[in-house]
């Protein structure tokens, strides 16, 4: 709040519910980011597919409420700060939007090492590509809104269909 408020924060798009757009963003980078998910986790021995749930019902209803308690607690917070906030600065920092983009992404990588247990390295490449794919969400729409798309979408299907 004291970063929208009181510093005033420009270019985040921040907000509850993604637009048209945004949603149509996010998913894109969402299905561009699964195949280099499913090679890094493959690569890494970090986990290998299976159904979680017996049915589709329950597991829609599962899916279904993990998608929109990721969208509005974990992606909304994490893409606030790591998206919004840290990419733009590292970027201005850097004088290299692409720059910013690249070390955003690593300490997204390297927050997620506390995953399970620490230090979990077998993550760390799979967070960075989600926080590459989630930063290239986020500067094509010029909003958090499409990166917590692609980032809850990941969350969901990988609790789903990996965990």
């Amino acid at each position: 709040l004291a970063m929208l408020s009181v510093r005033r924060m420009k270019n985040i798009g921040f907000g509850f519910w993604p637009r048209a757009s945004e949603w149509k963003i996010g998913a894109l980078y969402f299905a561009a980011f699964m195949p280099v998910a499913a090679a890094a986790s493959w690569a890494t021995g970090f986990t290998h597919p299976h159904l979680r749930y017996a049915s589709w019902e329950k597991a829609s209803l599962v899916g279904i409420a993990t998608f929109f308690g990721i969208l509005w607690v974990v992606a909304l917070g994490e893409e606030f700060f790591f998206r919004g906030l840290l990419q733009q600065w590292i970027a201005r920092w850097l004088h290299s939007d692409w720059g910013g983009l690249l070390l955003a992404s690593l300490l997204f990588g390297s927050v997620h090492l506390w995953y399970r247990s620490f230090p979990n390295w077998r993550i760390l490449p799979i967070a960075a590509l989600l926080g590459l794919f989630c930063g290239l969400a986020f500067r094509q729409a010029r909003s958090i809104r499409a990166s917590m798309v692609t980032h809850a979408l990941t969350v969901t299907a990988w609790r789903i269909f990996f965990s």
